[in-house]
């Protein structure tokens, strides 16, 4: 079994003592989880996951202001993992359609959260060691300084340097891979996938859907909320909770 890695995590429940116990039970029992930030309602938690981009949510159902569900339809990529933590029992149902990895009910059973626990750090864990084995096998170029990753589409695997890739798009479980050739490659990858297999390669996240090589950039334009215009004169749209992180990892000054 793989050992457990760390897991980067947000609580989003409107009862302030739930979070706090929940997140001492975490630090008790389970260090490997890392509660990174905590949110009261939907919209809050909304703007802390795409400020940093977790690896699981523990989300209440009903909030003031909007439902755990509200702010699940309001995320269009969840890259992340959902175990809803609830006081009601018979929104069981759409928590599977919303493909929620675990439902327990508060108040919380030690045995039910540290078993849901341990089935989504070994989730996330082989996922994450698969993405290791996918670059060690398609690094065509190991310990070389030109990085090159294999982008499987319908029909073959394109092998390019990852100096050749211009930025990455996210659509839900797919992503777009635009070439400094001018082309484009579809790959059945999620946008988190790339963000953590490029990340050491000089890629930035600077959106829910958009990951840039940073050599790519050739300016950030301050009109219209502020973007990127890459050197193929693509524009990339910022969040705003990601702006002053982009701006200073650029080096731009405003």
């Amino acid at each position: 079994m793989n050992k457990p890695t760390n897991i980067s995590a947000i609580i989003v429940d409107d009862e302030p003592n739930n979070c706090q116990y929940l997140k001492n039970k975490l630090n008790q029992n389970h260090p490997n989880i890392t509660i990174i930030d905590i949110a009261h309602n939907a919209l809050n938690g909304v703007q802390l996951i795409t400020k940093h981009n977790p690896q699981l949510i523990f989300l209440d159902i009903k909030m003031p202001g909007g439902s755990g569900f509200d702010m699940l339809d309001a995320i269009p990529n969840r890259n992340f993992e959902v175990i809803f933590t609830t006081a009601f029992d018979e929104y069981a149902i759409k928590a599977i359609r919303f493909c929620a990895f675990d439902y327990l009910l508060k108040p919380l059973n030690d045995t039910d959260l540290n078993q849901a626990i341990e089935r989504v750090s070994q989730k996330i864990t082989s996922a994450q060691s698969n993405l290791q084995e996918q670059w060690e096998t398609l690094d065509l170029n190991n310990n070389a300084s030109e990085k090159r990753i294999g982008l499987p589409s319908s029909d073959q695997v394109l092998f390019v340097k990852t100096k050749e890739i211009i930025r990455c798009k996210g659509d839900n479980n797919y992503t777009h891979v635009y070439l400094i050739d001018g082309s484009k490659v579809l790959v059945s990858r999620t946008l988190k996938e790339f963000e953590e297999l490029l990340s050491d390669e000089g890629f930035l996240r600077v959106h829910q859907s958009h990951l840039v090589n940073k050599s790519e950039v050739k300016a950030y334009v301050k009109t219209d909320g502020g973007y990127l215009l890459m050197h193929d004169k693509s524009q990339v749209s910022i969040s705003r909770m990601r702006k002053d992180t982009v701006v200073k990892a650029l080096g731009f000054k405003l």
